[in-house]
């Protein structure tokens, strides 16, 4: 086993995310330069792991004459593991930037993350391009990666489970790699063994047994496929291997998006007597 590709692949692109109530793992799946000449970086996280920081407030919207509802997402806290600072044997030091939650799915329970940071992210995690999940076997040796209990990240590993079960409409795999409450919004990856470690999924649950026992070596996670649905769903194409959107277009045609939308709530606006 190549501990270093191990480390750079798997365990250093891992992030602790905490909301004021909450908290659980991420994934840094981009950090690339932007035409303002920093960089813009990406983690992925669970839906129920920043829940906590979206809410809804009514409030009078002048430009259609009535009451709206409008949706206010708090900045998250994002942590970074640095192990090459301590003595070894140690735990790794840390630190922390904010994060804007840009996009999330319930139903997906998926959420992305914007760093507020200029700086290049020194090791982001490598996703399944599209198209390559047949690769993935029942049998597939997998390693787990994420902040359990909000420990600092940990590995565990394991071989693919089970395919096909439907949870609440959704897609999941399983693996046998344990993982425990904390470990949502962390990654799951391929072995190494025949390249890279190619990021395959997002933990995010799993298995319950009598009062509320978790099954920790029966783990699901939503695969690869789901994540670059949820990508294409909230136009943030950019971020799935070999798409030709960019981070600008995908922001335009947002952009435009929203600006429809609104467009329809002036022309459906009841007319003031």
């Amino acid at each position: 086993m190549d501990l270093n590709k191990l480390h750079t692949q798997v365990l250093y692109p891992q992030v602790r995310v905490k909301t004021s109530k909450s908290g659980g793992s991420g994934t840094i799946i981009y950090s690339q330069s932007a035409d303002d000449g920093s960089f813009h970086t990406y983690a992925l996280t669970c839906h129920h792991v920043i829940d906590d920081a979206i809410s809804v407030k009514n409030e009078w919207d002048s430009k259609v004459g009535r009451e709206r509802k409008r949706e206010v997402r708090q900045l998250v806290v994002v942590e970074f593991f640095d192990w090459s600072n301590v003595l070894h044997g140690n735990r790794p030091l840390n630190y922390s930037c904010d994060a804007e939650i840009v996009a999330y799915d319930k139903d997906h329970d998926m959420a992305l993350l914007k760093l507020r940071t200029v700086k290049r992210a020194e090791f982001v995690a490598q996703l399944m391009p599209p198209g390559e999940e047949k690769a993935v076997q029942i049998g597939s040796p997998v390693v787990a990666c994420g902040c359990a209990l909000l420990h600092d990240p940990v590995l565990t590993t394991g071989i693919i489970t089970h395919f096909g079960d439907e949870i609440d409409g959704k897609l999941y795999w399983m693996s046998n790699a344990q993982i425990i409450f904390g470990n949502s919004g962390g990654a799951m990856f391929t072995d190494g063994q025949a390249g890279d470690y190619e990021y395959i999924g997002i933990p995010s649950r799993i298995a319950i047994a009598g009062w509320s026992s978790p099954i920790t070596h029966l783990g699901y996670f939503s695969p690869a496929t789901r994540v670059h649905e949820f990508f294409n769903e909230q136009t943030f194409q950019f971020l799935s291997p070999r798409s030709d959107m960019t981070e600008k277009s995908c922001e335009e045609e947002r952009k435009k998006i929203k600006e429809r939308e609104e467009r329809k709530l002036i022309i459906e606006a009841p007319t003031a007597e």
